[in-house]
C-alpha cells in the first residue's frame, strides 16, 4: 500500500509523536523598541511637534524646551574660556622673561581646564533642550502640553517602534527537550487573523515551578502595517 517513502515517514512519525502533530502556544506582540522619554531639565515645553498616532524619524525634535537660559550660560561659559586662554597665554610670554615662576603657569593651565569643563556642561545642557527620538516610531503617549513647565525626570512621551515586533510565548517546559533558538513557527494574530513567519530567538533561563513553563521570544522576520504592539497571537509550531 505504501512505497518505501511513505513507509519511512510513517515510521519516523510513530517514534517521534511530536512530529506527527501541530502544537499552539499563546503569546503577545510586544515592541522590539520602545520608551518612555523624561526631561533632564526643568524647563518652560514650548514644541510639541508630535501628537498621539504620529510618526517620526530617528533624530527628529519631540520636545523641545525654552533654552534661553542655558544659552545665555553658554554665551557666558564661552567668554569666560577666552579670557582664561588669553592670562594663559600671557602667563607663559612673563615665564619666559623670567617675570614670574611655573607655578602661575600651571595655575592659569587649571583655570582654563576648568572653564572648558564649564563649557562642556553648559553645551550639554544646551542640547538636552531638545528632546529627540531614539529610533524609527510612533507616539503612543503625551503625558505634556505646551507651556507647561517640566520637572527634571518627569515623564513626558512614550514612543514605541512599529518595524520590529516579537512574540512572548509561554510553552510546556517539557518542550524543551526539541525547541531550539533559530526554530521556525507561524503566528496567527487573532485581532486580524494573519499569518506572520517568525523564529524563536531567545529562550528563558528558567522554568516557572509553579505553571512548569517557560518564556520564549520570537522574532517575526517581516511585519506588516496592520500589525500592531499588544495583539494576541497563537503560536504554531
Amino acid at each position: 500500500m505504501f512505497g518505501k517513502v511513505g513507509l519511512a515517514a510513517v515510521a519516523m512519525l510513530l517514534a517521534n509523536p511530536l512530529m506527527a502533530e501541530t502544537l499552539n502556544a499563546r503569546g503577545l506582540l510586544v515592541a522590539t523598541h520602545s520608551a518612555t522619554l523624561s526631561s533632564e531639565l526643568a524647563a518652560l515645553v514650548v514644541g510639541l511637534p508630535k501628537k498621539m498616532g504620529e510618526s517620526f524619524k530617528q533624530g527628529e525634535t519631540l520636545v523641545a524646551l525654552d533654552c534661553r537660559l542655558f544659552d545665555a550660560q553658554q554665551d557666558k561659559v564661552s567668554a569666560e574660556v577666552k579670557v582664561a586662554q588669553i592670562r594663559l597665554e600671557n602667563t607663559k610670554q612673563l615665564n619666559q622673561l623670567r617675570s614670574i615662576g611655573t607655578l602661575e603657569v600651571a595655575i592659569a593651565e587649571s583655570e582654563l581646564q576648568k572653564v572648558m569643563a564649564e563649557q562642556r556642561i553648559a553645551q550639554l545642557n544646551v542640547e538636552r533642550c531638545n528632546i529627540k527620538a531614539p529610533f524609527d516610531g510612533v507616539v503612543e503617549q503625551v503625558d505634556i502640553h505646551r507651556f507647561e513647565v517640566v520637572q527634571q525626570q518627569q515623564a513626558l512621551l512614550k514612543v514605541v517602534g512599529r518595524a520590529q515586533l516579537e512574540a512572548d510565548i509561554i510553552v510546556p517546559a517539557e518542550w524543551m527537550a526539541w525547541l531550539k533558538v533559530g526554530k521556525k513557527l507561524q503566528l496567527q494574530a487573532e485581532e486580524t487573523q494573519h499569518t506572520l513567519q517568525a523564529f524563536v530567538s531567545h529562550i528563558g533561563p528558567s522554568v516557572d515551578p509553579t505553571s512548569q513553563t517557560v518564556q520564549i521570544r520570537a522574532t517575526i522576520n517581516s511585519v506588516p502595517s496592520s500589525i500592531l504592539p499588544g495583539m494576541s497571537v497563537l503560536a504554531i509550531f
